[in-house]
């Protein structure tokens, strides 16, 4: 199963639903989502220890919004293997 799917809406002819592993995301899920990275990127990059913390997520975002565009992975030093720690 594909992790991210594009299918047909019912709202409009040109409607699409996006899901995620066969699950709808809502924009919820998305604010949720964009809430704990900030909260996180806080937690690892602290800003009152001169890093920038949320704001580099915040940037990595407005970049996307304005250009409408996934940014370079380079600028926003991206791209690394994740591993997890259980």
């Amino acid at each position: 199963m594909k992790k991210f799917k594009a299918v047909k809406g019912r709202k409009h002819p040109k409607d699409n639903l996006l899901l995620y592993y066969g699950n709808p995301v809502e924009f919820k899920d998305v604010a949720k989502m964009c809430v704990f990275f900030m909260e996180n990127e806080d937690n690892i990059y602290p800003p009152e220890e001169g890093f920038e913390g949320a704001e580099k997520f915040i940037k990595y975002i407005k970049e996307t919004l304005n250009t409408r565009k996934l940014p370079n992975d380079k600028d926003y030093q991206l791209g690394k293997e994740l591993v997890i720690n259980d």
